[in-house]
């Protein structure tokens, strides 16, 4: 019998009894989905666990696609991708540092959803810990349906049709929304290859709806976002930090420690979330399926371009 039981600090549930080593019942897909909908953020704990696991899982949510960055893809399995951290290695993955706290780290990401500075946004995604850090190596989760009922009314009233420019920005220590404010960018040689994309500036509304069930979401992803569409940018700028300080506020978040195997999906319409990183000596190692899907409210500031037009993507 599957259960589910809530995570610590209100954020996610744990599904426990699921077995994913087979095919599911249709009476536990429905109960991963019903869990899916209240939640926006899973675990399943198994030590076990596997590829094979870990695809199924997936299945329950949509179709898993090709990661965003070709190099990462198993040779394979293009829809399973590799994301570790090996210390020293100079053809690393992790080509950015950064000191935040005092502590120099690899890997750290701040908040945000999956593809923000794109007009069509994934549905979500899977990651599984094979090899866990040591030290640190936290995931942290915000739910940003509870993030827009915390608002006050006025501000709510005051943001509800607006819409957000996000342009993709590699330099996380460039003052971004939200960001913590002593982030220093250490100095890494080699060239990060994320450097040198450009992507069209995108527009996203500052709040959706959540499909399944009409509530409304705090659609801020701090990480790439620029500006209110049409707003004073000094306006823009003030409303922006107000918006994402709330978004972001430390006693609203729940931090994944990690064990071997862990498996998370989240609904990247809803939540956001960030990577702690871990020491500079420190490795680990994931695996992680996206799960295609679009929201279809995204479009570009430049209205001649299409949607759907093919173009050069990225993790973040």
């Amino acid at each position: 019998m599957v259960r589910v039981l809530p995570l610590p600090g209100g954020i996610g549930a744990q599904m426990v009894g699921l077995d994913l080593s087979r095919e599911l019942t249709d009476e536990e897909r429905q109960s991963v989905m019903a869990a899916w909908t209240e939640y926006g953020l899973l675990l399943v704990r198994d030590p076990r666990a596997d590829d094979a696991a870990q695809l199924r899982l997936s299945n329950l949510f949509g179709k898993p696609e090709p990661s965003a960055t070709p190099q990462l893809n198993d040779p394979y399995n293009d829809v399973m991708m590799t994301l570790a951290y090996e210390p020293g290695d100079p053809k690393g993955q992790f080509k950015q540092h950064y000191a935040i706290g005092g502590i120099e780290r690899a890997g750290w990401l701040g908040w945000h959803w999956d593809q923000s500075f794109m007009p069509t946004i994934v549905r979500g995604a899977v990651l599984r810990m094979t090899s866990p850090a040591k030290l640190m190596g936290r995931t942290g989760f915000i739910d940003a349906i509870a993030a827009y009922d915390r608002l006050p009314d006025m501000l709510k009233t005051r943001i509800e049709d607006l819409e957000v420019v996000y342009e993709f920005n590699p330099d996380f220590a460039s003052g971004q929304f939200g960001f913590p404010e002593d982030i220093r960018k250490l100095v890494v040689t080699g060239d990060d290859p994320a450097k040198a994309m450009r992507f069209p500036p995108v527009i996203h509304p500052l709040v959706i709806r959540q499909p399944e069930t009409g509530r409304k979401v705090l659609k801020l992803s701090p990480m790439h976002a620029r500006y209110i569409l049409g707003m004073d940018r000094a306006e823009s700028d003030a409303l922006l930090a107000e918006v994402a300080d709330r978004l972001v506020n430390t006693g609203h978040t729940y931090f994944h420690d990690w064990q071997t195997n862990d498996m998370l999906v989240w609904d990247n319409w809803r939540m956001i979330h960030s990577a702690e990183g871990v020491p500079l000596d420190c490795p680990r190692s994931a695996r992680r399926t996206t799960i295609s899907g679009d929201y279809n409210v995204g479009r570009y500031l430049d209205d001649a371009l299409d949607r759907e037009r093919e173009v050069e993507r990225i993790v973040d």
